[in-house]
């Protein structure tokens, strides 16, 4: 393989390990971002879980309706919150994977004396074209609790 495809190869990695962060340990903002009244999974650092709804969230509190009541929870004693319905994760880092692999598949596949024929020219970019869609695919297809937040330390 020349070095072309290997820069196109390794590229794809970079951009592929450079997007895949998660959720920001002590950072809100995906909590904020939910509408009034959406179902949480809120587990606390005492280990115990409560299953509420989330009404708002403050600097240094999270309020939540549990059971018809209102309860303020001190994001000092907030381990980590979940969806409680099950979603799709991000729709970005399948494609992106999928292109990834895509592409390192189509350039193996081209020996380098092929890379700058035509032939060579259509594979690697078939492959990310494919591998973008099954990733887009496989995103669609599994579901989960979403993480939205995690206080530092936590697993």
């Amino acid at each position: 393989m020349n070095r072309k495809a290997l820069a196109l190869v390794f590229n794809e990695l970079l951009l592929v390990a450079s997007l895949s962060a998660g959720v920001v340990p002590g950072k809100w903002e995906k909590v904020q971002a939910e509408k009034p009244g959406t179902e949480m999974i809120i587990r606390l650092v005492s280990g115990e879980e409560i299953r509420g709804a989330y009404q708002e969230v403050a600097a240094d509190s999270l309020l939540v309706t549990v059971d018809g009541r209102p309860r303020t929870l001190p994001k000092a004693e907030v381990a980590k919150i979940t969806t409680a319905e099950l979603r799709t994760g991000p729709l970005w880092n399948g494609p992106l994977i999928g292109a990834a692999v895509g592409g390192i598949v189509g350039a193996i596949s081209v020996s380098g004396d092929n890379l700058d024929s035509d032939a060579g020219q259509i594979v690697i970019p078939l492959g990310i074209a494919i591998g973008a869609g099954i990733g887009l695919g496989v995103d669609c297809a599994f579901q989960s609790h979403i993480t939205l937040y995690k206080a530092p330390g936590v697993e």
